[in-house]
């Protein structure tokens, strides 16, 4: 007997109709009466009396539908306002807090490192700057380096967590 039992289907299985939120729907477990498997079958309440099961019924219950919230993927976000942060940082050099604005970058560049969003190409300048080439568009950057502090971090890290979750 095989007893990998499909998932829900928030649909109907005799009128293939969605299940609405707040309405009761019924399931069954069923074993076929062929093959000896196992099979669960979701239906409204009102489809119900027209439900022939293709077997012994193990068990049946009831439940009220409630319609699962709508997932944001939030690694991709995560990563995508990481990502629009690190380029807005070079696109507008204010001398305000400078140095703050240049361990961001390089934490930023390190965590989209990470994600595959830049590519490390070397170094510049003595050392003083790595060079991350962005992989979709090709821009290249040049990210300040040895700027990270307990305390900077300590501050980039707050900074980060109210712009990115």
């Amino acid at each position: 007997m095989n007893w990998q039992i499909k998932p829900f289907s928030h649909r109907c299985c005799l009128s293939g109709n969605a299940f609405e939120d707040g309405a009761r729907y019924v399931s069954y477990l069923v074993v076929d009466g062929k093959s000896g498997e196992l099979t669960r079958f979701d239906l409204s309440r009102e489809d119900e009396e027209r439900f022939e099961p293709p077997g012994e019924v193990l068990c049946r219950w009831s439940r009220v539908y409630k319609k699962e919230p709508e997932q944001e993927n939030t690694a991709k976000l995560q990563k995508e306002s990481a990502e629009s942060i690190f380029i807005s940082l070079f696109e507008s050099e204010d001398e305000d807090d400078r140095e703050e604005r240049e361990t961001m970058k390089q934490v930023l560049g390190v965590f989209l490192e990470r994600k595959r969003v830049l590519r490390d190409r070397g170094f510049s300048n003595e050392g003083s700057l790595q060079v991350m080439e962005h992989r979709k568009s090709g821009n290249v950057f040049l990210v300040p380096t040895g700027r990270m502090t307990p305390d900077s971090l300590l501050r980039i890290q707050e900074k980060l967590g109210e712009w990115i979750g």
